[in-house]
């Protein structure tokens, strides 16, 4: 820690922050423009009252973050985590094991991967963890042999920050096909150099270059996720759905300044030979714009629909159309009251409709069931039948009609009286 936190500290500060600017920031002459105002602030005494290093290094943050509009850069004092990664000393092995622990036990980003009715993938990615982690390439491999007889994938980074950029490479070349192909170039300021990068021309397992693909979006998906969106969108391989991205697509280093004052700025940008620009500040647009919370379900449902349209096969499209209600009816649940439900409780032939904590139960040779309300009289039970029942004219129930999944003749059993 700093003993005494003098003037003389303070403005070697500003003058090694405004060199970083000047000399590494993404954009050159921006650079110019943020030096220039950190070093006015310092010689208009605007620091001058400023007595604790914390408040010096939040002072600096906003400063830096209001002259470039850019919200990559931040000012930390006495970060042990920075200290260890970009100062002189080493991470210890003790260190090392720990980190490599937590992204083990955060499954390497991997959240949840789900089966949705229709032959739908679902995954949940929370980061783009190193594939250089002991067991990150296989749990990136399953996943994706997992999910890779789906009919359509929904991937889902609402809550994804980043992560790195040889494992984005890897998701990425799972959706194309085998040929390389330039999906985005990197523009590093500090060595002038652009560095191209291209899909795989191989990952083990199946590939899934046709396969319809949606991603999810929120206002808190950033860095690596929002790559993630971009580019796949540009590609014209994916269709985004929810909300506008963060919008930071600026690539940082770390610098070590007046030893205790860790600097992290803008020194890369991305440039996809698609759209020969980025999402820095504006964020990836979804191509159907709905709130967060309704994205998965708008991407399962449109998912579905777009694959009944195309399909040509009448049993396959019997089952879609069999799974969208179904799909349909749980993102908006179906509530009738026990008067309504009570008009069906009968005996039909060897079935057994009852009514019990709410809803119709359905009974034969010894099984019981839960029917889940489609309609006012059509019901499901649970994902394999499915019962519709006929009313007379005063809404009384006459039969009931059965329908089954896989296709089977539908039977219409009269309601004893």
């Amino acid at each position: 820690m700093i003993e005494e936190f003098t003037p003389a500290i303070r403005q070697a500060i500003v003058q090694d922050i405004a060199r970083l600017a000047r000399e590494q920031y993404i954009f050159p002459e921006k650079g110019l423009a943020i030096a220039r105002f950190i070093e006015t602030q310092w010689e208009r005494g605007y620091y001058d009252d400023i007595l604790s290093p914390h408040e010096f290094a939040d002072r600096l943050t906003t400063d830096l973050r209001q002259a470039s509009d850019d919200q990559h850069w931040s000012v930390l004092y006495d970060s042990t985590l920075t200290s260890t990664l970009y100062g002189e000393e080493h991470a210890s092995d003790e260190e090392l094991a720990q980190l490599k622990a937590y992204v083990c036990r955060a499954n390497f980003g991997i959240e949840k991967i789900e089966h949705l009715p229709g032959n739908i993938g679902y995954v949940d990615l929370h980061s783009f963890a190193w594939i250089g982690f002991p067991g990150a390439g296989d749990s990136i491999v399953a996943l994706m042999q997992l999910v890779s007889h789906c009919d359509a994938l929904i991937f889902d980074v609402r809550r994804n920050g980043g992560g790195e950029a040889e494992t984005l490479q890897v998701y990425v070349s799972y959706f194309v096909k085998p040929e390389p192909k330039l999906y985005d170039s990197f523009f590093y300021r500090p060595t002038n150099e652009t560095q191209q990068l291209w899909t795989m021309p191989y990952v083990p397992g199946k590939c899934m270059p046709d396969v319809p693909l949606y991603i999810l979006t929120s206002r808190v998906t950033g860095s690596g996720g929002e790559a993630f969106a971009y580019i796949l969108k540009s590609m014209g391989r994916a269709t985004v759905i929810g909300e506008p991205t963060l919008g930071a697509a600026h690539t940082t280093d770390m610098a070590i300044v007046q030893e205790h004052f860790q600097v992290e700025y803008p020194s890369g940008r991305s440039i996809s030979p698609f759209t020969q620009s980025d999402w820095e500040g504006v964020g990836v647009q979804p191509d159907i714009a709905v709130p967060p919370d309704e994205a998965l379900q708008a991407a399962h449902l449109h998912a579905l629909e777009r694959l009944i349209e195309g399909c040509q096969d009448d049993i396959r499209k019997r089952e879609l159309d069999w799974d969208l209600e179904i799909a349909r009816n749980s993102y908006a649940p179906l509530r009738l009251g026990e008067t309504t439900l009570a008009r069906y409780v009968g005996q039909y032939g060897d079935r057994a409709i009852g009514l019990a904590g709410g809803a119709l139960t359905y009974s034969r040779q010894g099984g019981a069931w839960k029917l889940v309300p489609l309609g006012e009289n059509r019901f499901l039970c649970p994902d394999w039948l499915k019962l519709e029942f006929d009313l007379d004219e005063r809404g009384r129930a006459l039969s009931v009609q059965l329908a089954y999944r896989d296709g089977r003749p539908s039977l219409a059993i009269p309601k004893e009286v």
